[in-house]
């Protein structure tokens, strides 16, 4: 009793007395407030003997000022500024005949006389002195200064130094007001991860988690500006995480991971030692479930992927649980409650299962509201939605719809989910109203790019992409700015190529949804003027205006017209316009305009548009050309790649192309063909390792002495032409892959003919560097090339870069 009694006492001894030490620092602050400033000193504490300095400095930058009533807050304001132009700052009030006496001591910032580094091994002192980006002959802020020194810290961290320990020290000398600083460095291992070794796993475990794992083998070639390899201690949590999860799925449940760092022969580098106790290998025994009204058991059974005997997985048993949310999902069940039990059998590695239904409700869609667009029209975000207001809910259009608004580009965020329905409520508590939630982002990029290839030389440029265009808004650019031509779903690309081959110039506009409907409307200019790509002895200048359309069938498959006025102006040299060229080349047929009217069908299963491992690419399309204009012709062709993998990061590629051009009317005979519509192959981009555009037949060529060399000028296209290809494409790292392929073609003068397929094979790589430097370099073989056409092999390359 006594005891609590003298609790109770000293808690309300300790509150009294702590409430009257606020009180009196309250007070003595409140004292001084609305007092009379009296006098102010400012004291120089660091002024080198010999000098002198301007105290004004510091009484300009205060607002305190003597003869004023003082306020603390204004006081406080002025230190904080002074603070920013002086190394410390120290104040001191004497109140004396009811005033207040202000005294600030000021130590000046030092300056800088040199920087040392002590201590670095691996990392060069000019590096770091460019990393600091602090010089010598400077003012010391020391703000500043520990800003900058942080990001050296951070350069020894990202180059992979986790043990690096910095820290500096002033060492001032107070006759001169200077300052060296010494900066005092253990760089510690560097982190560059020279193996990663396993221990309990088997070769394709090994296999699967070095995939997973954050952390990489260091790579002299790539690593310098991939970063990866190098180790960050925060990663090795997470991969350690990676690799219990896997274990787990894969039905070691009492599995056990542990990682070390170990020293690596090469100086400078480490091991990471991942060593793995799996135990006993788990199994589902009994799966069971119960609640299921609506569906049957044998159709909830189909969607389970956990089952009897198979490895115990817990994210087997969440996508099990998923799955079935799902399946009740699209029938409008969109709160069904999927739960489930394990049970582990005594004396056995065994896991019973069982799930419980709840099966809940059927909704339907209410109203559709959108949230976030600011720019986007609505409609254009509408026309991306499967869901139909009145339907029965379906959860799986809601997730296609917001993969589909996700996919197309416009947002940085989207979220389509459903709430319950607040204005109309005489709909009934069953319905559910849809909200899409949006963040935009930009959609508009502009940039240059430059390459150089081994069949145009170097070249540039400029392009310029919106994928969120408005053509409405072009009238209103002026008063309401560029935003005012985004918003409305549509695809604008201007672009401008230069190059001593080439000069080419392309403006082109689709909408993807014309009227609100599925059919696509695009239009097309294209200008390719002096192009010598052919020949140097070429200058073909042609100005194509263009039109199509386009309507899916299926996800897969589509269909399409298209119109186009092309005007052609091509000149080739005086050594090929001669006799003997003229059952191939008719002057007058290489100037005038033509129009053509074409259909074609596309199924497209591919599984990326720009790097497909998966699929079908086929394309079946006709034009006549001939509706006014100087050319009559028919023009057919398919166009196939088919894409299969073979493992995770190896697939294959097959290609088979086959064109055919028909001459009729006043276009009758292979001459009477413009050269910049004929076919043509080599090089590059169809038959790798032979000499661009070299395979088909060639005009013959009048010798210095005057006589005719048969077949030994420049190429002549042809009218019917293959292009065959295999090639195995296997990925090293996520921006390098290698290649290893065979190529086969052939083009000839002949309507509808079967050429002499010339082969060849070869090797190479693509990079993508940074993502903006796409980079293919590679070496082809001809296997049976022409007589007169032989050659070791063909190196062949292209680059390219935006900035």
């Amino acid at each position: 009793m006594n005891n609590k009694l003298l609790l109770c006492l000293s808690l309300v001894l300790s509150s009294g007395l702590a409430t009257k030490a606020v009180a009196e620092e309250h007070s003595s602050v409140q004292a001084y407030d609305d007092r009379k400033v009296g006098k102010i000193e400012v004291k120089i504490e660091n002024l080198p003997e010999g000098s002198s300095y301007d105290k004004k400095n510091v009484f300009a930058k205060l607002r305190t000022q003597q003869g004023d009533p003082f306020s603390q807050y204004i006081f406080d304001q002025d230190l904080k500024q002074l603070a920013e132009d002086y190394d410390r700052i120290e104040p001191q009030i004497i109140v004396q005949d009811g005033e207040i006496d202000i005294i600030l001591k000021v130590w000046l910032r030092p300056i800088i006389n040199k920087i040392e580094w002590e201590g670095n091994e691996y990392i060069k002192t000019r590096t770091l002195k460019k990393e600091l980006d602090i010089k010598a002959g400077t003012i010391f802020n020391r703000t500043e200064f520990n800003k900058a020194f942080n990001k050296v810290k951070e350069y020894y961290i990202k180059k992979g130094y986790f043990e690096s320990q910095l820290s500096y020290r002033l060492v001032t000398d107070p006759k001169t007001r200077e300052v060296n600083i010494v900066i005092d460095i253990s760089e510690g291992r560097s982190g560059k991860v020279n193996d990663i070794i396993f221990h309990g796993f088997s070769k394709n475990e090994e296999s699967d988690i070095l995939h997973k794992l954050y952390t990489k083998k260091y790579s002299a070639l790539t690593g310098w500006f991939t970063g990866k390899g190098r180790f960050m201690e925060e990663a090795l949590e997470q991969d350690r995480l990676t690799i219990f999860n896997y274990l787990q799925d894969h039905g070691y449940a009492d599995a056990r991971v542990k990682i070390q760092i170990l020293e690596a022969g090469p100086k400078g580098k480490i091991i990471i030692d991942i060593d793995a106790d799996k135990g006993m290998l788990y199994r589902f025994g009994q799966v069971s479930f119960d609640g299921n009204i609506l569906f049957s058991d044998e159709e909830v059974e189909q969607v389970f992927y956990a089952h009897p005997d198979s490895s115990y997985s817990p994210e087997r048993l969440r996508k099990t649980a998923e799955a079935i949310k799902d399946l009740y999902g699209r029938k409008g069940f969109i709160d069904t409650s999927v739960t489930y039990e394990t049970q582990l059998v005594q004396n056995a590695p065994i896991y019973n299962v069982h799930f419980r239904v709840d099966e809940g409700r059927e909704y339907r869609i209410g109203m559709i509201r959108i949230i976030g667009n600011v720019q986007t029209e609505s409609r254009v975000i509408l026309r991306e939605s499967l869901l139909i207001p009145g339907e029965t809910f379906d959860s799986l259009k809601l997730k296609v719809t917001q993969a589909r608004l996700e996919n197309i580009g416009y947002f940085k965020s989207v979220n389509v989910y459903a709430v319950r329905t607040q204005d109309d409520l005489s709909l009934g508590d069953n319905y559910r109203d849809i909200y899409v939630e949006v963040e935009e982002q930009q959609t508009g990029n502009i940039s240059l790019f430059s390459g150089f290839s081994s069949a145009d030389n170097i070249f540039g440029g400029l392009d310029l992409t919106e994928r969120n265009f408005n053509y409405k808004g072009i009238s209103k650019v002026f008063s309401d700015g560029l935003s005012s031509v985004r918003g409305g779903g549509e695809f604008l690309h201007l672009r401008a190529n230069f190059g001593p081959k080439q000069q080419t110039y392309l403006a082109s506009w689709l909408t993807p949804y014309f009227l609100d409907t599925s059919w696509r409307l695009g239009f097309e200019f294209v200008a390719s003027i002096n192009n010598s790509l052919l020949s140097k002895d070429y200058d073909l200048n042609t100005y194509n205006v263009g039109a199509f359309v386009s309507y899916p069938l299926s996800p897969y498959l589509s269909y399409g017209f298209k119109y186009r006025v092309r005007n052609y102006n091509n000149d080739v040299s005086k050594s090929i316009d001669i006799p003997e060229n003229a059952d191939r080349l008719d002057p007058s047929a290489d100037k005038g305009v033509l129009s053509g009217m074409g259909a074609s069908l596309i199924y497209d299963s591919t599984d990326s548009a720009l790097k497909p491992h998966r699929g079908l690419r086929a394309t079946l399309e006709g034009e006549i050309v001939g509706l006014g204009g100087n050319a009559d012709f028919f023009r057919t062709a398919t166009i196939n790649a088919y894409f299969t993998p073979l493992w995770r990061r190896g697939y294959m590629r097959y290609r088979a192309d086959f064109r055919f051009l028909i001459p009729f009317g006043q276009t009758s005979t292979f001459a009477d063909i413009p050269l910049s519509e004929r076919f043509y192959l080599g090089g590059v981009s169809s038959v790798r390792g032979y000499k661009d555009f070299i395979l088909g037949p060639r005009f013959d060529k009048k010798g210095k002495s005057g006589e005719i060399r048969k077949g030994k000028s420049d190429p002549a296209g042809g009218l019917s032409s293959s292009f065959l290809s295999i090639e195995y494409i296997q990925e090293i790292l996520p921006i390098m892959d290698i290649f290893a392929f065979m190529d086969a073609g052939y083009v000839t003068d002949q309507i509808f003919d079967v050429g002499t397929y010339r082969m060849s094979y070869g090797i190479g790589t693509n990079l993508d560097i940074l993502g903006r430097f796409p980079v293919t370099l590679g070496w082809g073989f001809p296997v049976n090339p022409l007589r007169g056409q032989k050659q070791p092999g063909h190196f062949f390359f292209t680059l390219g870069g935006q900035f």
